[in-house]
């Protein structure tokens, strides 16, 4: 068995995150209650350390280091970026996670990325939804009107959708089917 992130690189950036979410959310050891368990002890240097981690790579995941983190913890979320939206939530609830304003930005921006893929209705509406920061409703407009029209997505649109999705903390996952139209599901709890 090859050294692990922290092991072969233990001054590395993220060291901290990756190491806790590989001990606690790996497929041979998930243990997310206890992860819960242990983000509430701000007196652990480690899990301060984690928290700081895990914010500043909410706000640039291409820090990251390469796949060290899906490859330690395995998770299906879409993109490194919906998995930390997703740990976050879990373990935080709504504290603001430091990323509110660029998620608002992101979400304006949604309506002129899928130009000529909505309609005009779907497009007031998700312009109307972000504009009063209603992230949840723009996003469920948008994947109505996008799977309505049945609209070809991208590999990089859908991990956008499905990190936004997270963001906004919807029990929604965003798929591509095998035609590259959009669909979504509720993962099994």
């Amino acid at each position: 068995m090859s050294p692990l992130y922290w092991e072969r690189h233990p001054e590395g950036p993220f060291v901290t995150l990756i190491a806790v979410a590989a001990t606690y959310l790996n497929p041979e050891a998930y243990d997310l209650d206890f992860l819960k368990a242990r983000a509430k002890l701000e007196d652990l240097e480690e899990m301060r350390v984690f928290k700081l981690e895990l914010r500043e790579a909410l706000r640039d995941p291409s820090q990251l280091p390469g796949d060290e983190l899906s490859e330690s913890v395995e998770y299906d979320n879409g993109s490194d970026e919906a998995f930390l939206y997703w740990l976050w939530r879990q373990l935080y609830g709504d504290e603001p996670a430091g990323t509110e304003a660029a998620i608002g930005a992101r979400i304006d921006a949604l309506p002129d990325r899928f130009t000529g893929r909505l309609d005009p209705q779907a497009v007031g509406g998700v312009c109307h939804a972000a504009r009063v920061g209603e992230w949840a409703e723009a996003l469920e407009v948008l994947s109505a009107g996008l799977i309505n029209r049945k609209a070809q997505l991208s590999a990089a649109e859908l991990n956008e959708l499905a990190a936004l999705f997270a963001a906004a903390g919807m029990p929604v996952r965003p798929i591509r089917t095998k035609s590259g139209t959009l669909a979504v599901y509720r993962p099994r709890a």
